[in-house]
């Protein structure tokens, strides 16, 4: 399946992006995503319909401290920092919300990091959820359990991802 989002793309016009809850997320998409980006911190990949943003996600790797793990997760992980990616944004537009877009966007995420773990060690899929609302679905949806030191922040076993791919 091909993938729906391209990468970031500073071209496309960013500034009418408005994903409604959280401000910081359309700052980010509009002042910072191409900074990032130059300096190889995260990728970010843009759903764009007939030259409109409607959604991005960014990813990034990131390390794990085995003490903010569940203790069933930590039995199973090495005693030193883990591998993992990160899904450090993600957003849709307030025009192209509850139309299933978040679903193919963290979809989309998925596959990415299904490739990315061919290549590379990738233990965890971690997320930071904005608020507890996004917690609930990440945990509820996609069965990401919080962390020890931070309940917003979700982490998700590679394993479980691929078993169910």
């Amino acid at each position: 399946m091909d993938f729906i989002t391209v990468d970031f793309d500073k071209s496309i016009d960013r500034s009418a992006f408005d994903c409604k809850i959280h401000p910081a997320l359309n700052a980010y998409i509009t002042q910072q995503a191409g900074q990032d980006q130059k300096r190889n911190v995260s990728r970010t990949f843009m759903y764009v319909e007939e030259g409109t943003l409607l959604g991005y996600y960014t990813l990034a790797n990131a390390s794990v401290a085995l003490d903010s793990l569940s203790k069933g997760q930590q039995k199973k992980m090495p005693r030193h920092p883990i591998p993992a990616i990160l899904l450090s944004r993600l957003a849709v537009d307030r025009t192209a919300q509850k139309q299933g877009l978040g679903k193919r966007l963290t979809a989309d995420f998925f596959r990415r990091v299904r490739v990315v773990a061919r290549h590379s060690g990738v233990a965890l899929i971690v997320v930071d959820a904005k608020d507890t609302d996004a917690a609930s679905y990440y945990q509820n949806k996609l069965g990401f359990i919080p962390s020890n030191n931070n309940p917003l922040r979700l982490v998700l076993p590679t394993a479980t991802l691929l078993k169910a791919v």
